[in-house]
């Protein structure tokens, strides 16, 4: 759940801090806050899931140079922040006109607030009220789900009851289609023009049977139908499946998709992958997605998919939905660099996070290529944080490291290669480990290096020469580098997550 931004700024806490809206004012109108963090850090893009509004001091930020400050704002949008909210009052300097002009740019609302108020109090405040909202929401979800539940004992699978106890209870106008789109039941008169439209799958074994549409007639909130859809799916589900059972191909790709994501034998999988249409000798891989905010995760991936790659198979199992492609025989790569490519465009503005598993020479091996893909998210990106779709490929070294080196292995190759490094940051409270690993994720491109770190070349370069001395010298033309850039990745991320399977 999450409250309208124009709500928050309208509250009488943040009032007190006359904020002024500098940039993205046309999206102030309908952007909304699903959580108020404050933070100084400069790098905290990555740590973000979507329409939070975030809080800042502005010492910090005012005071990089006016390239990172609109770096800083690009991050933000890309992770599609509701607001960024810049103290003002008390420094010495005011917003740069190109930090404004950034936020324009990127459609991120930028706040000035001119006195001040205590962030944690605002935090407090506005979390407090988005934490009762949900509640409340739950609350009237499970009981229509409850209500649904107790029609269907009674009276049986017929869809127009349940489709007329929502529509009343809701306020909405309720229908439930097929998968081709053809019309099983509906209930209400027709909703206001241009009323949003709320769609949630009924999945059944894995397989979608139908989608329930709802459309608001008095401004329901998009997310809490949303949230109520997901409640009360199953329930509808119980319905469908007694009254429209689902078609021998349905079934063969539902067998077969369960199979690769409990890791069927390899025999087991070919056979399944013939009765499911996907040829035996043909190379595969999987993908493995994750929902980051409130958006339903099935259909948006499911759109996406078919634009990007037809002939894929789903399948959604808890909250973890995954994919098997197949390849063709010939140009392997280049088709899966491309559908990398397209799933990071089109998925951009979407709330989730996933990654694209390596190719295997037939489905018998799609099995491997997920647990690759679940690893590689759990290792999190080690580059281009603003994507949220990565590429297994990206994450070899990690992959290694996790599957094949014992604790007391990593500890001493990390100790071996960047001990010094890792001295040195301890005593003077550096990140010249941090800015090695970096380095080496982006191929020892210092311009990407410095952007990321919001530093000056020239401050870059500083580093990386106490560095090249800690390491006893420049390791570019050795055969260190390989053997360096694993030290770093384990001293970084010393993890080793467990692997599901």
């Amino acid at each position: 759940m999450a409250i309208a931004l124009t709500e928050v700024l309208e509250s009488e806490l943040l009032q007190r801090a006359e904020p002024r809206v500098r940039a993205g004012s046309g999206r102030v109108p309908s952007a909304m806050v699903r959580w108020v963090h404050s933070s100084e850090v400069l790098q905290i893009a990555p740590l973000l899931h979507g329409e939070e509004l975030l809080l800042t001091g502005g010492e910090a930020l005012l005071g990089l140079k006016p390239a990172a400050q609109q770096d800083y704002v690009r991050r933000l949008a890309e992770r599609h922040v509701a607001a960024l909210a810049v103290e003002s009052a008390g420094l010495a300097r005011p917003l740069s006109e190109e930090l404004i002009a950034a936020a324009e740019a990127s459609g991120l609302p930028l706040i000035e607030l001119r006195r001040v108020v205590p962030f944690v109090d605002v935090a407090e405040q506005i979390n407090r009220r988005i934490v009762t909202q949900q509640a409340a929401a739950y609350q009237a979800a499970d009981s229509l789900s409850q209500r649904l539940a107790e029609r269907l004992a009674a009276h049986g699978p017929d869809i127009q009851p349940l489709l007329e106890l929502i529509e009343r209870t809701l306020d909405v106008d309720a229908s439930l289609m097929d998968p081709n789109g053809t019309m099983i039941g509906s209930a209400g008169g027709a909703p206001p023009e241009g009323a949003p439209r709320v769609e949630t799958d009924i999945l059944v074994s894995g397989s979608v049977l139908a989608k329930l549409v709802m459309q608001p007639h008095s401004g329901a909130p998009k997310d809490f139908l949303a949230m109520v859809g997901e409640r009360v799916a199953s329930i509808l589900a119980l319905a469908v499946s007694q009254r429209h059972a689902p078609t021998l191909e349905q079934v063969a790709d539902t067998e077969f998709m369960r199979a690769v994501v409990q890791g069927a034998n390899r025999a087991k999988l070919l056979e399944l992958s013939e009765a499911a249409g996907v040829p035996a000798a043909e190379p595969v891989l999987m993908m493995a997605f994750r929902r980051t905010g409130s958006a339903q995760l099935h259909g948006v991936l499911e759109q996406a998919l078919r634009r990007c790659c037809p002939g894929a198979r789903t399948y959604l199992a808890d909250e973890e939905w995954c994919a098997l492609v197949p390849l063709g025989t010939s140009a392997t790569r280049r088709r899966r660099a491309a559908i990398l490519e397209n799933l990071q465009r089109q998925l951009s503005a979407v709330a989730v996070a996933g990654v694209v598993g390596p190719t295997v020479q037939d489905p018998g091996d799609a099995h491997w290529s997920l647990r690759e893909a679940r690893l590689s998210y759990a290792l999190g990106p080690a580059a281009k944080a603003g994507n949220n779709v990565w590429d297994s490929e990206n994450f070899v070294v990690e992959r290694l490291a996790a599957r094949e080196l014992s604790p007391a292995a990593a500890e001493h190759l990390v100790q071996e290669l960047v001990g010094e490094v890792m001295a040195y940051d301890r005593q003077r409270g550096t990140q010249l480990l941090v800015t090695l690993d970096r380095w080496l994720a982006f191929g020892c491109n210092t311009t990407e290096t410095a952007r990321s770190l919001f530093l000056e070349r020239q401050s870059l370069h500083n580093r990386l020469s106490k560095i090249f001395e800690l390491l006893g010298g420049d390791p570019r033309g050795s055969g260190k580098m390989a053997g360096l850039h694993l030290a770093a990745r384990i001293a970084v991320h010393p993890r080793t997550p467990a692997v599901i399977d």
